[in-house]
């Protein structure tokens, strides 16, 4: 992308005021370039201060009973999880082994029956060649 420059923007091009009979606007606005800065930079906020309450105060005493039965109940979820998590393993480690076996039986059976189809085919082709000499 050559010949394009760089333009910054005009207060007057973010105004809803329209500028109809001006037709070289560019050249009538350059020195009145806005700031926009405050916009594009984060803000910094002074932290929340809670308001400090005494160790020997009811609402703390409440506040500090709810976190621990918050407390409890998380953990007791997490090791609800955790446990779900282990039995469902166990069940999957199990149904992996059952379908391993069956994959061990499958195998058996198919190498069996090709044995079985080979042997046939072996005898129909000495069936076939006999078969032949004797015309």
């Amino acid at each position: 992308m050559m010949g394009l420059s760089y333009l910054p923007y005009m207060s007057s091009c973010l105004s809803n005021t329209s500028n109809a009979g001006n037709t070289n606007h560019h050249q009538s606005h350059v020195n009145t370039q806005q700031d926009f800065s405050s916009f594009l930079m984060p803000t910094l906020r002074a932290p929340v201060n809670k308001r400090s309450l005494s160790k020997d105060s009811a609402e703390y005493r409440l506040r500090r009973e709810r976190n621990n039965v918050a407390v409890r109940k998380s953990r007791d979820k997490a090791r609800r999880r955790i446990m779900l998590t282990q039995q469902r393993a166990g069940q999957l480690q199990e149904e992996n082994q059952r379908l391993q076996s069956r994959i061990g039986q499958l195998t058996q059976e198919l190498d069996s029956l090709k044995h079985i189809l080979s042997q046939r085919h072996l005898q129909g082709a000495e069936g076939g060649a006999a078969g032949e000499a004797g015309i």
